[in-house]
């Protein structure tokens, strides 16, 4: 009964504020005519703000805020991303999951939302201007960057972003160099184990992929970049790790699945790796890394492994 309940104050919402919207819609689109232009999304032409001031966002909070544009909510899934400053999420809210809670969209007033749930496209866009994005269009930090730069009409910031990432990257990078690690000659794998489950991983997938990568100059495995140009992830069982042996291999789990991970170590297959026997298998904090890879993310995440590299010497 409170789900009806709460279902049906959300709809009635929405359709004051499209009534509203349709009694200003000549005040709005006289303000506005010079500040909208015209952006080619997946889900059409889509007349943006050219300077949004109050932009929704679902996976990419970390990109848009990168940029410096005001991101006032995000899905639940992106909102606890630890490395986002506290500027970056002061207005930032945490509208729900796997779609947005209607009502508290709406409160939020945005100007623009930004999707990658095509299947609410329709309701999003009564509320403020909808572009639909894609995952597997948006791989590793400088194509999503471009991305939104467009978008959001911030090219100067997204190059002032990277002139620094290069900059903070090639710092680390000179710390490996003078440990007598040369990143560019060794290789990396991923994974991830979630209860019974073992799971490898691209450079676009969060984990710290784009600062191995990306950032410090590590080469992937061969398996590793097959996954990096297809799904970006994949469930792996143990006597299929060998194909992920690596110079260096990350793994991370929630301490849950600590009992896993021991498991793990005890089995042959895992005991063979060329990577265990050297000593370089390196555990990550999972909610560090788990599910963040933005840019703002991955430029932290540099001195992250960076440290985890050199500590585990």
């Amino acid at each position: 009964m409170k789900k009806i309940l709460s279902s049906l104050i959300a709809i009635c919402a929405l359709f004051t504020l499209v009534a509203c919207g349709s009694i200003n819609k000549s005040e709005t689109t006289k303000t506005s005519k010079n500040t909208m232009t015209t952006f080619h999304a997946l889900n059409g032409d889509v007349k943006v703000p050219k300077d949004p001031k109050r932009v929704v966002v679902q996976n990419y909070p970390d990109e848009v805020s990168s940029l410096g544009v005001n991101v006032v909510g995000t899905d639940s899934w992106a909102y606890p991303n630890p490395f986002l400053s506290k500027s970056q999420k002061e207005n930032m809210v945490d509208l729900g999951a796997p779609s947005f809670n209607l009502e508290k969209l709406i409160a939020q007033k945005p100007d623009l939302i930004i999707t990658v749930d095509k299947d609410q496209v329709a309701d999003y866009q009564k509320i403020a201007p909808t572009v639909l994005v894609n995952y597997q269009d948006l791989s590793g930090i400088t194509t999503s960057l471009d991305y939104f730069a467009k978008l959001l009409n911030r090219e100067n910031e997204k190059k002032e972003f990277l002139a620094n990432f290069k900059k903070v990257a090639k710092k680390q990078m000179t710390k490996l160099e003078e440990s007598g690690i040369t990143p560019s000659d060794k290789t990396v794998s991923i994974l991830e184990l979630q209860g019974s489950k073992i799971y490898a991983f691209g450079d676009n997938f969060a984990r710290g992929g784009q600062a191995l990568t990306t950032g410090l100059g590590f080469k992937q495995s061969t398996k590793m970049a097959e996954l990096s140009k297809g799904t970006g992830y994949a469930e792996v069982n143990a006597e299929s790790l060998n194909n992920f042996d690596a110079d260096y291999i990350f793994i991370d789990f929630a301490s849950a699945d600590k009992a896993q991970y021991e498991a793990l170590q005890k089995n042959p297959v895992w005991q063979n790796l060329k990577a265990v026997k050297a000593g370089h298998v390196i555990v990550m904090d999972y909610n560090q890394v788990y599910f963040f890879g933005g840019p703002t993310a991955t430029q932290k995440e540099l001195s992250l492994y960076t440290n985890a590299i050199l500590n585990n010497k």
